[in-house]
């Protein structure tokens, strides 16, 4: 090959136009290829939107309020849609206040009486069943192996252990030898007597009593080893714990004292 017929174009031979056209063409396509800012803080927003779209129902759900009441107070408390619902004392109750307008739900432990405003189902979970109603009021008593329900007004559905009962104003479950059953009691208000301070019994084991008695003090009661008595009584909650006392211990001739 020829040295001399090899050419070799050096860029400084080119003009000043074609190199600047060449360096300008660049520059349109990465200006072309970039996405606007106002496009990317748009894009930033609504992804950050969709995200708390995601994670707001999920937190609506998972909190939950629990509302705790020691021995010897009651609380009263509103929910959000209105309805209300007295708590009495050692009792526990637990619901979800930003999930409130989707479910009405509580979790009890304890007492408490509740007056539902008309919505949604409201329902009431316990250890040994579930109430559900639209809109009434009635009281709900969890503890230990008892459980009762009393409608004072309104309709509500009463479901344990596989087995379930409709109550109506007036109305009242029990249980016999196992079975659920709704029964009438004339004296249904009676079962509320304790958002009045007022303490109404009627063919009561007295170590129920005594451990209503406690409740309602934050004492604890020295009771004889016999306590097989039947109590029925109505009387206002005396301001000392000693005169509850005397007024319950009197009929049986025993004495009941308050451990100190």
């Amino acid at each position: 090959m020829n040295i001399e017929e090899i050419k070799i174009q050096p860029t400084w031979s080119r003009s000043k136009e074609e190199i600047w056209a060449e360096k300008f063409a660049g520059l349109e396509d990465e200006k072309d290829n970039r996405v606007p800012f106002y496009k990317r803080s748009l894009f930033r927003y609504a992804s950050i939107a969709a995200i708390l779209l995601i994670l707001l129902p999920s937190v609506a759900f998972l909190y939950s309020k629990e509302v705790t009441v020691p021995k010897g107070e009651h609380f009263a408390l509103t929910f959000p849609d209105g309805s209300q619902a007295t708590i009495n004392a050692e009792s526990k109750l637990t619901y979800k206040p930003l999930w409130w307008r989707l479910s009405r739900e509580v979790r009890l432990d304890g007492e408490a009486y509740f007056q539902v405003e008309k919505g949604k189902e409201f329902k009431v979970y316990a250890s040994h069943g579930i109430v559900t109603v639209l809109g009434t009021s009635f009281n709900v008593f969890t503890r230990s192996a008892r459980y009762e329900v009393a409608c004072l007004s309104g309709k509500v559905k009463v479901d344990s252990d596989n087995q379930s009962v409709v109550l109506t104003e007036g109305m009242q479950t029990v249980f016999k030898e196992g079975v659920l059953q709704a029964v009438n009691n004339e004296e249904i208000m009676q079962k509320i007597g304790w958002t009045n301070n007022r303490f109404i019994f009627r063919e009561e084991p007295l170590i129920h009593v005594v451990q209503e008695i406690e409740r309602q003090y934050d004492i604890k009661i020295i009771v004889p080893e016999n306590m097989d008595y039947i109590y029925s009584g109505n009387f206002t909650k005396p301001d000392h714990p000693e005169e509850a006392l005397q007024i319950i211990q009197e009929p049986f001739g025993i004495e009941l004292k308050i451990r100190k």
